[in-house]
């Protein structure tokens, strides 16, 4: 279920300028309530303030194309930039979060990029980077995004070690911990945690209390969580595991 700050955002993408009198009265909640919605979207980089209100920010969805206008997954993907420096070696998992990122990694002219992601190497050859693809059989889980899943995932990662690993995940439960659709994903995840140095995941509210058919990796196993919100529940278990949320 989207969220009070999810409205307002789809609201400020359509409407180009939203009022705070009209909000309060829209959600039936407190002046002071609004203008904190108001500053996390200032602090997003997606509005700008004016007295009464907000306006959309210059270029603040630059990134979004026609074939992809989740606003939540754009912003996803840019805080997982933010965390991206020139020298890196990567790794760029599948899905379409990750397609985000990989068109924003133009900007870069120096990095070591090892990816299965099929979908991403349009925007990928794009760059100077150095370009890695992890071989195997070609699927797609959602219909949109093609990645390649070896059967043998530690034959095709041999001697290769990333500092940072940036994936998306279908499900994170308590119990169940990080879950994906089909089994051929299933590979990959396995061995993350032995080639990165750091693994980031990046997940919307909506998978979280979620769970696929396939468990993949415990939730202590990733050091960083980039998400929009998450339920209060999960608090102690992130701070047990020294995860950090960005």
């Amino acid at each position: 279920m989207a969220t009070r700050l999810d409205i307002i955002r789809n609201l400020l993408l359509t409407q180009k300028k939203l009022y705070v009198n009209d909000l309060t009265e829209r959600f039936h909640v407190s002046k002071v309530t609004i203008r904190k919605d108001l500053t996390l979207l200032e602090d997003e980089g997606i509005a700008e303030r004016f007295y009464g209100g907000i306006t959309l920010a210059e270029n603040a969805f630059e990134d979004i194309t026609e074939d992809d206008p989740d606003i939540i997954r754009i912003l996803l993907a840019r805080k997982a930039c933010e965390q991206i420096q020139d020298g890196d070696n990567i790794f760029l998992g599948s899905g379409r979060t990750c397609c985000c990122l990989a068109k924003m990694l133009n900007r870069f002219e120096n990095l070591s990029i090892v990816t299965n992601n099929i979908s991403a190497l349009g925007d990928l050859l794009k760059t100077d980077n150095r370009l890695y693809l992890i071989g195997g059989e070609v699927t797609s889980t959602d219909g949109k995004t093609l990645f390649a899943s070896p059967e043998n995932p530690n034959s095709s990662t041999d001697n290769i070690f990333v500092t940072k690993a940036f994936t998306s995940i279908s499900g994170i439960d308590l119990q169940a911990g990080l879950t994906v659709h089909s089994v051929v994903s299933t590979h990959i995840y396995h061995i993350l945690p032995s080639i990165a140095r750091s693994w980031y995941l990046m997940a919307d509210h909506s998978k979280f209390d979620q769970i696929a058919m396939y468990p993949v990796a415990e939730l202590g196993q990733i050091q960083y969580l980039i998400a929009d919100n998450y339920p209060t529940h999960y608090e102690n278990v992130l701070a047990q595991n020294k995860i950090q949320i960005l």
